[in-house]
């Protein structure tokens, strides 16, 4: 009687009824957001004191916004990794 054996469906932790397991993510998102959009100001401000033209200066701040933004989405698996090891 050779039978083969289905392996189960991973389990995965049981979270709070009341309280969804993504909740955590929205004021993080809304600091990450605003974060971004203080130093996307700034550069902005800073290239049009240079005498930047307003194109330019909207250009860097769009870039200056996108790359606070990448960085901030960075950190969070590598926080997650330093609380899982220590």
């Amino acid at each position: 009687m050779n039978t083969r054996h289905q392996p189960s469906a991973p389990t995965t932790p049981p979270t709070s009824a009341s309280e969804p397991a993504n909740s955590a993510w929205i004021p993080w998102l809304l600091v990450m957001v605003l974060l971004s959009a203080l130093v996307a100001a700034c550069v902005g401000f800073l290239k049009v004191v240079d005498g930047t033209p307003a194109s330019g200066a909207l250009l860097s701040a769009g870039t200056a916004f996108g790359g606070t933004a990448l960085l901030c989405l960075a950190v969070v698996p590598v926080v997650q990794q330093l609380r899982h090891r220590g």
